[in-house]
């Protein structure tokens, strides 16, 4: 079991520190921590009689690094190393999902110390784990998130809670339509009332209001007008009498030992609509100069969205369960609220899911190395002029996928790196380019030319298109001569207006041409990388393990509503699809 969790930044300094199981110190077992890591250490540390002290030495630590942040754990060396690592996996998600960001900061940590503080409590108590999952969490958890500010039009929160102040209130807007303004205003207005009460009454209260609101809202403007003007008449207390049937399931223990502790009950939509997306990852490396192929899989997942109202069954069925394809079952990893009696009879899934998103199921294929790649590179070269001083590259990439569809995004990204290194090439002259279609970028910072496509036709290796770049290299003796001329004439030279490109690239890389001089030499994996043609692409309503959603049923016994249910299709690169050129 845990000991002590701790959230640190890249310098190994400890952000948040939560000591569950009182142990004497928590400053000794991290300093120790920052004397075992290394760069490349195994996720677990164990101690020994030289670096701990004697009450320290039947601990190890475990740990994760995630973004710029490390999680680590003090646990006894009693206690299941995997159950610990997938907990701060979790947690990791966890964080994410509530601060509803891509990535996690040391900022963002530091703004929110109760909101992180909150989490911990709820998800481990007294070392074992308990509750991980952000839908449920958030039901319970309303603490205030404090972001940068940032300009409205990325409708992001600022300093002072900005707009989401609480979760369950995003959609207001929806629910209000043209007259969001005038009942976002009475939602404050009750709000201000509620602040001389406790903390716990008041955030039942605020939720109970702002369902009522939204209820009675959707209602003609005569009940609306009544509603306020009996608003402005009490002072919200009357709300008491039905608090305890709206929020009798208010408590997250109590949920977590139900049957169904994945869904509060009580959850009410104005529209019932359920999205399930299949979503596939293809993760391809080939080295192109051998073509051999080194990695050719399949990372897919069943990502849904549920705003269902009470307790709905779903009803799936899946063209691989059907099959009984023995590959996809064996690798398929189902979410908790999936009934496994449903998934061995073979003929649908059925599941109460959770409010909100969550992954009904995640599943991996390996395809065979002789199977041609969704998008293929079927040309690259490099062909330098020396005696024209010019250094042209080809590129050309192809189609595998159904002839129907098409790319919403095709990027095919070429390093430069090695290339800029061999030669001396001259960027005072324009870079010239050629496409078939779309356009060709040149990232200085980077070293890569990006050549965007955007939409590319499906077909099976008849549909290519072409690029050509062609970069100018230093002539020495053209330089002589033209400083010979600028010396000798009379007439001052050209005044030249813009950015001049051969100056922001040496600035840019002039501290990396230092560094080079004191560092070793790259080993090989490092070199691999910096060889590496990257193409990153999107594919609407398209698998490439052949999955088919057949039918996707719901059904609500009590309330009998009807549902909106929605299912599509994408394909995407995964971080590795690419080629060693």
């Amino acid at each position: 079991m845990s000991s002590v969790l701790y959230i640190l930044n890249e310098n190994l300094e400890p952000l948040i520190s939560r000591n569950i199981r009182a142990l004497p110190s928590t400053d000794l077992p991290i300093a120790q921590f920052r004397k075992l890591y290394h760069p490349g250490s195994p996720p677990v540390i164990r101690g020994s009689h030289d670096t701990f002290e004697y009450m320290y030495q039947s601990f190890s630590y475990v740990y994760i690094r995630r973004d710029s942040l490390f999680f680590v754990s003090l646990v006894d060396n009693t206690v299941d190393i995997m159950e610990t690592l997938h907990y701060l996996e979790q947690f990791y998600l966890l964080l994410k999902n509530y601060f509803t960001v891509k990535m996690l900061d040391k900022n963002l940590i530091l703004d929110n110390p109760i909101l992180v503080m909150e989490l911990l409590d709820e998800s481990i108590d007294f070392g074992f784990i308990q509750v991980t999952d952000a839908g449920l969490i958030k039901d319970y958890i309303r603490v205030k998130i404090n972001v940068p500010e940032i300009d409205e039009k990325n409708k992001q929160l600022n300093l002072n809670g900005g707009k989401h102040h609480q979760n369950e209130y995003d959609d207001e807007d929806d629910m209000f339509g043209s007259e969001s303004d005038e009942g976002r205003k009475k939602i404050q207005k009750q709000r201000r009332k509620l602040k001389h009460r406790s903390k716990s009454t008041t955030k039942r209260e605020l939720g109970h209001l702002t369902k009522k609101v939204i209820q009675t809202w959707k209602g003609d403007k005569k009940k609306r007008g009544q509603l306020a003007n009996d608003d402005d008449d009490h002072d919200g207390e009357g709300h008491d009498e039905d608090e305890d049937d709206t929020f009798m399931n208010s408590d997250i223990a109590k949920t977590t030992v139900m049957a169904i502790s994945w869904r509060t009950k009580g959850i009410h939509y104005a529209k019932n609509e359920f999205y399930l997306d299949v979503i596939e990852k293809i993760e391809y490396y080939m080295d192109y100069e051998s073509q051999t192929v080194r990695k050719n899989t399949i990372h897919g997942q069943i990502v849904c969205k549920s705003f269902l109202s009470g307790m709905p069954e779903l009803h799936v069925s899946i063209n691989k369960i059907l099959n009984k394809d023995k590959q996809f079952l064996s690798s398929c990893k189902f979410h908790q609220c999936v009934s496994l009696e449903s998934i061995e009879d073979g003929k649908e899934i059925i599941f109460t899911p959770p409010d909100g998103d969550f992954i009904l199921c995640s599943y991996e294929l390996k395809r065979h190395v002789r199977d041609q790649p969704i998008i293929k590179l079927s040309q690259f070269e490099l062909k330098p002029k020396l005696n024209k001083f010019k250094l042209q590259i080809h590129c050309t990439v192809e189609s595998h996928f159904k002839p129907t569809n098409i790319t919403s995004k095709l990027n095919v990204q070429i390093p430069l790196k090695q290339l800029f290194k061999k030669y001396k090439i001259d960027l005072s002259k324009n870079i010239k380019s050629k496409c078939d279609e779309g356009k060709v970028l040149f990232n200085v910072s980077d070293d890569f030319l990006l050549w965007e496509i955007g939409a590319m036709k499906g077909g099976h290796g008849e549909n290519q298109l072409s690029m050509v770049v062609e970069f100018a290299l230093f002539n020495q003796e053209e330089y002589d001569r033209k400083q010979e001329e600028l010396r000798t004439s009379m007439n001052p030279p050209p005044l030249v207006k813009g950015i001049k490109l051969e100056e922001i690239y040496q600035q840019i890389h002039a501290d990396e041409t230092d560094a080079t001089e004191e560092t070793p030499v790259p080993n090989k994996r490092e070199q691999e990388k910096a060889q590496l043609l990257h193409i990153n692409f999107e594919i609407p309503y398209s698998t490439l393990s052949g999955i088919n959603i057949e039918y996707l049923k719901i059904e609500e016994p009590q309330l009998q509503y009807q549902s909106f249910p929605w299912v599509r299709y994408k394909a995407i690169n995964d971080e590795e699809y690419a080629y060693a050129v």
